[in-house]
């Protein structure tokens, strides 16, 4: 069967099985690519509750040391955040509003881990939206990498003997009611 289409004689089979083969190769690419992002994902390995804290020191911004030993006998509140992340933008005035309702609490320990950023962009965006959470800039994963493999932003809450008793990501959102 043959029809005209913009002044040429085209056969209507011809044109069928050509849009078949496009049609079968786009889906063997699409099969194929899909497989390849799942295999390339990494696999989410993180703390959970229950977890002990695991052992760790950081220098923060006011150069003064945290170290994972403080939390023994309070209660805390770890925090993994990117300023440029657009969920950490959204969490951190929550983590804010928590963190200025214990923050003059001698019984509790908040700290928020930088991942993959340092002090200068942190300090202007502080400023910037008037957060005065005590934070520590890391130019790498290490401390992250404790924790977790992928998503930010993290909060962990632990209890009195250093055990994560809650966990909020980009899954579960963090919120200052559940302090």
């Amino acid at each position: 069967m043959n029809f005209i289409m913009s002044g040429r004689i085209v056969n209507f089979v011809a044109v069928k099985s050509r849009g078949l083969i496009i049609m079968t190769v786009a889906a063997v690419m699409w099969a194929f690519l899909s497989a390849c992002i799942k295999e390339d994902m990494p696999e989410e390995r993180g703390l959970a509750v229950g977890d002990p804290v695991p052992v760790f020191s950081v220098t923060m911004s006011d150069d003064s040391t945290f170290r994972s030993s403080e939390l023994q006998g309070k209660r805390g509140m770890i925090v993994f955040f990117n300023t440029e992340c657009p969920d950490c933008r959204r969490e951190l005035p929550l983590i804010q509003q928590a963190y200025d309702r214990v923050k003059d609490d001698p019984g509790y320990k908040v700290v928020c881990i930088a991942r993959e950023e340092e002090k200068e962009e942190i300090a202007a965006y502080w400023s910037e939206n008037g957060l005065t959470l005590p934070y520590s800039p890391q130019s790498d994963r290490a401390v992250y990498n404790l924790f977790a493999t992928v998503s930010i932003p993290r909060v962990y809450i632990t209890n009195q003997d250093s055990v994560i008793e809650a966990v909020y990501d980009d899954t579960t959102p963090f919120d200052p009611d559940d302090l």
